[in-house]
């Protein structure tokens, strides 16, 4: 790309390119790829020798680098180690000893510089992630198209493909098997990814910092966090938004091992709408000490069932949507079903932000058809957790017209006032006065 003009259009055959060094685009350049077309981030390891019930491979690893990432074992840390190991294409699964590997597993001794394997590479295709990121620059109006893009050793919050400059597109490709994020936009204002099937990443698929007017459309986010970075509280599973402003439309968010879609610290103006959010391991949506949100016609399913460290049952530890200490955020004709809990509105005491102290006001949650049904220990409704961040929190939200489906009418599923209330009670206490109760 380098001899190439700005908006340059390069087109590149079907094949795998294995990319040593980062591709850098110049202005309103186009890399475009066609069916088949790979940039694969890993190298091909063949020097094998047998090490008794283990094979061992010297030279393929890098110096050894100061680690980073929180991961859900933290005694050994494994998520922080980018190079990961594939046969035919399939990953291994790492461990961190030698002792500990054995016919499913892998250990990468950065001291020595070895690669031991469980089992006889012979015949097969083996392979380790080297090369950090396979695109980036801060040249505006690139575009990327008809790409797959895999196997790289990104390191913990940082993108396979990063998007640096302004009016970039990332359209329909796959960007898979990478350990860190598969694409994140950073500091790069008016993204537009769109089409894409960005899955099997190691810690997040999408992320979005200090970016504005994003547009991220039409997405397969699904299955990612496979190095297990920690589920419930860091950056990991489907989308993370941090201080920056998007519209989130019509993807389907599934299956990832973390926060479905996440807008956290500072996010200010974020649209989620008509997205199917579903089997996420922590939350579904969570919107937190931002500002500004609108949660719309999104079908949100069988989410925070499967956390681990930091795992509960309560409404602060997740729900299909949850609205942590942010204001002027509403929640409106979403299906929200076989959730953890159902829609959660949460106070705590977080800080101050870039306008002032973080508090949890004018949330409005409206229209939506909340499932409550199961699992049995699902509740939806308003939570404080230590000291109330404004005396006036509570009456800036409303439950208002929303309808419920509740295994008991006469459950306990609703939480208000540090307590739980039937439905009756919870509309004596002022919410949904003109919602109802369906059967399940």
């Amino acid at each position: 790309m380098n001899e190439q003009p700005e908006a340059a259009v390069i087109c590149l055959a079907p094949g795998t390119f294995r990319v040593a060094r980062t591709v850098r685009p110049k202005a309103l350049q186009t890399l475009r790829g066609s069916d088949n077309t790979v940039l694969a981030g890993d190298v091909p390891v063949e020097r094998w020798n047998r090490e008794g019930a283990i094979w061992a491979a010297a030279g393929y690893l890098p110096a050894d680098y100061e680690k980073s990432g929180q991961c859900e074992d933290t005694v050994s840390n494994p998520c922080q180690v980018a190079e990961d190991l594939f046969l035919d294409g399939r990953p291994v699964r790492r461990v961190m000893k030698k002792s500990a590997v054995d016919a499913t597993t892998f250990y990468a001794d950065y001291a020595a510089n070895v690669v031991y394997l469980g089992q006889d590479p012979a015949g097969r295709a083996a392979t380790l992630a080297r090369t950090r990121t396979a695109v980036t620059s801060d040249a505006p109006g690139v575009v990327i198209e008809h790409l797959t893009v895999r196997g790289f050793a990104n390191l913990a919050q940082q993108g396979a493909i990063v998007v640096g400059g302004k009016d970039w597109t990332v359209r329909d490709s796959v960007i898979t098997a990478n350990h860190g994020v598969g694409v994140m936009i950073a500091q790069a204002d008016n993204a537009r990814i769109t089409e894409n099937t960005i899955t099997a990443n190691g810690q997040l698929g999408l992320g979005q910092y200090r970016s504005q007017g994003g547009r991220i459309d039409n997405n397969r986010i699904v299955k990612n966090n496979t190095a297990d970075f920690w589920r419930a509280d860091w950056e990991a599973g489907g989308i993370k938004v941090t201080r920056s402003s998007s519209t989130i439309i019509n993807n389907d968010v599934s299956d990832n091992l973390g926060v479905g879609v996440w807008i956290d610290l500072a996010g200010d103006g974020v649209v989620i709408t008509d997205n199917k959010i579903g089997g996420n391991a922590a939350c579904g949506i969570r919107y937190e000490i931002s500002r500004d949100g609108r949660i719309t016609g999104n079908k949100v399913t069988g989410n925070g069932l499967a956390l681990k460290r930091g795992a509960g049952t309560g409404l602060l530890t997740g729900a299909g949507i949850t609205v942590n200490t942010s204001s002027d955020v509403t929640i409106e004709d979403n299906a929200v079903g076989g959730n953890l809990n159902g829609i959660g509105v949460q106070a705590r005491s977080r800080g101050n932000g870039p306008w002032g102290k973080y508090v949890l006001e004018k949330v409005v949650v409206k229209g939506n058809v909340i499932d409550l049904s199961a699992p049995t220990t699902s509740t939806t409704g308003y939570v404080e957790s230590g000291a109330p961040t404004r005396e006036s929190d509570r009456g800036g939200v409303r439950f208002q017209d929303n309808r419920y489906i509740l295994d008991d009418a006469d459950a306990h599923k609703f939480n208000f006032n540090g307590g739980t209330l039937d439905f009756k009670g919870w509309q004596n206490a002022g919410n949904d006065t003109a919602g109802a109760v369906l059967p399940a």
